[in-house]
């Protein structure tokens, strides 16, 4: 449970005194500016709301900092809303930078005109003393950037960003963080001169101008708690957060075991950013990942309770140290059980294609729930052999589970994640006591599944799930009842798709059984030309089928005719393969 921390008395700032007052900094190990186009144009849409008169204040939010040695505000919670309003008071003071130059750059101006100027310098200057010189910004958002590169530093481009260096604006970026920032820039740079544009004449424009900057800096208000450690810091952001309605489990799980780690936390952050690019920063993949570990180590735990349960077990640097060590000795599989065979080095994780294949079929079929127990059999080093026992049987019990029964899968999930548990613990020592296992408490029973298996249908599809859980079916069911495919199943069923599901029938003939599993089949590509409705016209193309299940098929269409008995009759003869395949 988290300590409790006696929270400091909160300081209430409008913007205005907020960045005068201030020197901020973004810590190293907080992620990067994030914001896009949906909360730009919700921060907008408030300040609107006080240009019009709606509202006469407006509350920004909290931020929690901690003042290191140095005098500067750490900034553990907020970044977002304090990187977006320094951005802001970039593009206002910039716009009136334009209008000044093309309305007063000439010595002719009136006396009135030249007092409309002078609120566009007033704006300019009063931006300029809260953002302050490039030297010693207000803010800081990449504390120790390598300053002898600068092209590569976020703090350089954001430096040059709010401090009128015209390239910024403009030029062409890789960096997510940086396309971040130009897009917010140039979208409310956008919003403020079509909003000023709407007055009719200059005067007019500059007062709306004006009444924009003021709105904003005397009317927008944060509350900022400032603690007295970087410990008491992170505790309070966790409190205030541990919903997870702004920010992911990963996000918060991250600040969380930074707190812990004391003079270690640059290393313990260079580890957590080598991990986390391999899951391309993405906050979401991220939190799928460590709740999958997770599940594998302890149990499984709903996303929106996954920090209470680390942070329960976490406490100290020690711990947090381990948990970042096995997220590190993990975390290349997670990316080949998400994509198994993309790339080419993923297809090359394991020596045992037969492991590939299988995991690549589970992927086709939408399956994730087995992913802790590979982990924990692999974090084991159990042999590339024990581990095809298992994904095997694996493979076959979601296929009895979930495709054949048509069962939920929390069972499955709250059930994987127990057999993960128990081989991590070495409750489960050997394959066989994990098969055994998998069989007693997960796999349903043959009569149940045969049952079920009767009446299966299948709507079938052109793409996805749908359609490659019946074409694994019928494969697999060709490859025990005609022999067909062998050995090339995976290469021409799967990496080839060589095939396309066909009906046999759908004409009246076969009523409400179109769908029954008894009615489909595997054809090859190049003899699928039309699409068929009445069996007796697909028979040419089931003659010249390479596949013995296809020409049977064909022999008793030409000699029988199809009706719905033929149909359930074919299902019925697939019903004894099916527990002896999976």
């Amino acid at each position: 449970m988290t300590e409790f921390v006696e929270i400091p008395q909160p300081s209430r700032f409008r913007i205005s005194e907020l960045f005068r007052d201030n020197n901020f900094i973004v810590p190293l190990y907080q992620r990067n500016y994030a914001w896009g186009t949906n909360e730009v144009e919700d921060f907008w849409g408030d300040l609107l709301e006080l240009v019009k008169g709606s509202r006469n204040s407006h509350f920004f939010g909290q931020i929690v900092t901690y003042k290191n040695e140095q005098g500067d505000q750490e900034i553990i919670d907020g970044q977002q809303r304090l990187t977006t309003s320094t951005l802001f008071m970039a593009a206002i003071r910039d716009t009136a930078n334009r209008m000044y130059r093309e309305n007063f750059s000439n010595s002719h101006a009136s006396e009135a005109e030249l007092e409309s100027g002078d609120l566009l310098r007033d704006v300019r200057r009063e931006v300029n003393k809260s953002i302050r010189e490039k030297e010693r910004p207000s803010l800081i958002v990449q504390q120790n950037a390598d300053h002898d590169q600068p092209d590569q530093s976020l703090q350089a481009y954001f430096s040059d960003l709010t401090h009128q260096v015209a390239k910024a604006a403009t030029e062409k970026l890789t960096s997510e963080p940086k396309r971040n920032m130009q897009r917010a820039y140039k979208e409310m740079t956008h919003w403020i001169v079509a909003e000023i544009n709407q007055e009719k004449t200059l005067a007019g424009r500059i007062d709306r101008l004006q009444l924009i900057f003021e709105s904003f800096f005397n009317k927008f208000y944060i509350v900022m708690i400032s603690a007295p450690s970087r410990q008491d810091a992170f505790t309070i952001f966790e409190t205030l957060n541990s919903r997870g309605k702004d920010l992911r489990a990963s996000d918060i799980i991250k600040n969380h075991v930074m707190s812990l780690m004391g003079t270690e936390i640059k290393p313990a952050n260079d580890q957590w950013n080598r991990l986390t690019n391999q899951l391309d920063n993405d906050s979401d993949k991220i939190t799928r990942f460590i709740r999958t570990y997770w599940a594998a180590k302890k149990r499984i735990v709903p996303e929106s309770k996954l920090y209470r349960a680390i942070s329960t077990e976490i406490k100290d640097v020690n711990t947090s140290q381990q948990f970042l060590d096995d997220l590190d000795k993990v975390v290349a599989l997670y990316t080949v059980l998400e994509s198994p065979t993309s790339p080419k080095a993923h297809a090359q994780y394991f020596k045992d294609h037969k492991i590939t294949e299988t995991l690549e079929i589970l992927t086709r079929l939408h399956v994730k729930l087995y992913y802790p127990v590979v982990i924990a059999m692999v974090y084991k080093k159990y042999s590339e052999a024990s581990l095809l026992k298992v994904v095997t049987k694996l493979l076959a019990i979601f296929i009895r589970h979930r495709t054949i029964i048509n069962d939920g899968t929390n069972k499955l999930e709250t059930g994987f994640s127990d057999v993960a548990h128990r081989i991590w613990n070495l409750d489960l020592k050997s394959v066989d006591e994990i098969i055994e296992d998998l069989n007693e408490k997960l796999l349903p029973k043959k009569d149940q599944t045969e049952a079920s298996f009767q009446v299966l249908q299948k709507a079938g599809g052109q793409r996805g799930a749908k359609k490659w859980t019946l074409v694994y079916l019928l494969a697999e069911l060709y490859s025990v009842e005609y022999d067909d495919f062998g050995e090339q199943l995976f290469r021409q069923v799967f990496k080839d798709d060589d095939y396309q599901l066909v009906q046999v029938d759908t004409t009246n003939a076969v009523g409400d059984d179109a769908e029954y599993l008894g009615n489909w089949t595997l054809l090859e590509k190049r003899l699928v030309k039309t699409e068929v409705q009445a069996a007796i016209d697909l028979v040419p193309a089931l003659q010249q089928s390479g596949l013995t299940g296809n020409q049977r098929l064909a022999q008793q269409i030409q000699n029988n005719g199809w009706s719905a008995t033929d149909v359930r009759n074919r299902q019925d003869r697939f019903t004894s393969d099916v527990t002896l395949i999976w």
